[in-house]
């Protein structure tokens, strides 16, 4: 892959990744009127706070998959690492190796929180709102794994 088109991959993914941090930023601060989430507090949520969780669920979830599944692939490339066929994990090590990732085991946590959600039922309401807790508390250590990168590349990309 050329020079060009991954930086040109790594500014649409920049950009995407900028658009959800917007959108999940929006949904907290109207979150930030009825959380932390209890169980009756979670029960009698109304349809305009379900619609604030959902988007913030829904951009946390397309935030994750963006810097999981695009970018740590993409600057690597930048950075002319070979991580042809490497599982996941190598290029999670990779990251922390080269100093773009402070903690794989984090980066892993906030997976396996993220995938809670799908084990979880809306009738569950003591799981749900600690869940949504957890991922809400969380917010800003996934976007400070794509800041982290996003700086990197800055400064690299400028000189």
């Amino acid at each position: 892959m050329s020079d060009d088109i991954i930086l040109e991959k790594l500014e649409r993914i920049f950009f995407e990744c900028n658009k959800h941090i917007q959108r999940l930023n929006s949904a907290t601060t109207k979150m930030s009127f009825f959380m932390p989430l209890t169980s009756q507090k979670y029960i009698n949520i109304t349809d305009d706070e379900v619609g604030n969780i959902d988007q913030f669920l829904f951009r946390f979830s397309k935030l994750q998959d963006a810097i999981g599944q695009k970018l740590f692939k993409v600057i690597l490339l930048f950075l002319k690492e070979d991580i042809e066929g490497k599982p996941f994990i190598d290029i999670l090590n990779l990251l922390k190796k080269l100093n773009l990732l402070e903690n794989v085991n984090t980066w892993k946590q906030l997976r396996d929180e993220r995938n809670e959600l799908a084990h979880n039922y809306e009738d569950e309401s003591e799981q749900m709102s600690e869940t949504i807790n957890k991922l809400y508390n969380k917010k800003d250590v996934l976007i400070g794994v794509y800041k982290k990168i996003k700086l990197y590349y800055e400064n690299k990309y400028k000189q």
